[in-house]
């Protein structure tokens, strides 16, 4: 089911972090309904943060007991010991698979499409730059090197023939990315809302979203839980999406409401809340958006990794 408007790792997994999936792997507290749940502070979690205010996962049988994790690159390898479900990425989960813990899709949180993007490659006012392809030799603002952003910007630039290793990469913070751009100290910028507005008032222009790239709808973000737990759990996650479905419903129905959740969630001030697009919400899985992301892996950073793209999703119609 979709609701929406507009918005808003590759896993380097140790010898550790891959005994301590294994060894909890096959754990499972699902039985009597109850989920431990982790995510970051993403507006693509609204959703799930207006199940548990309203009361959605009880009123599914579900006792959700909910933790936010900033770093959601250190998630896989708490799934089976520490939580059942976790916001999660594509890029995230295939890497993860490949080392050893396999990660699969059990419910969409939100995806891109070309009416409402939920993350964009910027340029200062006068540049000169109006299509990606002009970028070679670039300095590039990310927000994180190994996320799914930087990937689809990877495969986007060398779609459009720039050679990806002429590109200079510096990691900077959103907050910082609009006077990075104005002061000149970066050429481009990977950004997400709401950092794109205050990018755009600062003079920024955006050449489009590096996620369409692989697809004109995909998504870049969603729910993921061990493979085998989710194979052995399909009721739980089926009650799991209903509440999603519900809360999707009650953000179209309720949206001054659900804003306040929002900020309860993440601290913005209340402009910046007020004036906020959401991201196009969907709990339906897709199983399309494996392939792209897959191969995008491998054509921009080498990725290698061996993975049964049939086991990435479950709960697939």
């Amino acid at each position: 089911m979709r609701i929406g408007r507009r918005a808003g790792t590759l896993l380097a997994a140790s010898v550790c972090l891959f005994m301590i999936a294994a060894c909890g792997g096959g754990e499972s507290r699902a039985d009597g309904g109850q989920l431990r749940v982790a995510s970051n502070s993403n507006a693509t979690a609204l959703p799930f943060w207006i199940a548990q205010d309203q009361g959605l996962f009880e009123k599914h049988g579900l006792d959700v007991d909910y933790t936010k994790i900033e770093n959601v690159a250190t998630l896989p390898q708490a799934l089976g010991t520490t939580f059942d479900i976790v916001l999660s990425t594509p890029t995230l989960a295939i890497a993860s698979t490949a080392q050893g813990i396999p990660m699969s899709e059990v419910s969409g949180s939100s995806v891109d499409v070309p009416d409402n993007p939920s993350g964009f490659l910027m340029v200062p006012e006068g540049s000169g730059v109006s299509d990606v392809g002009q970028l070679a030799g670039a300095r590039i603002g990310v927000l994180n090197e190994t996320g799914t952003l930087h990937i689809a910007t990877r495969n986007w630039l060398q779609q459009s023939g720039v050679d990806l290793d002429s590109l200079e990469i510096v990691q900077v913070d959103g907050p910082a990315q609009a006077d990075q751009l104005r002061s000149g100290r970066i050429d481009a910028v990977e950004t997400v809302i709401p950092f794109n507005e205050q990018i755009e008032e600062a003079g920024g222009i955006s050449l489009g979203s590096p996620f369409q790239s692989l697809a004109e709808e995909i998504t870049p973000i969603y729910w993921a839980a061990r493979t085998d737990w989710a194979e052995q759990n399909r009721p739980v996650i089926e009650r799991f999406r209903a509440a999603l479905d519900e809360a999707q419903q009650f953000i179209v129905d309720n949206d001054a409401a659900a804003r306040s959740v929002l900020q309860d969630e993440l601290g913005y001030p209340d402009d910046v809340i007020a004036n906020l697009e959401l991201p196009t919400f969907d709990t339906a899985v897709r199983p399309q958006d494996v392939e792209p992301w897959l191969e995008a892996m491998r054509s921009t950073t080498g990725f290698a990794g061996d993975v049964d793209v049939d086991r990435l999703v479950v709960g697939a119609p």
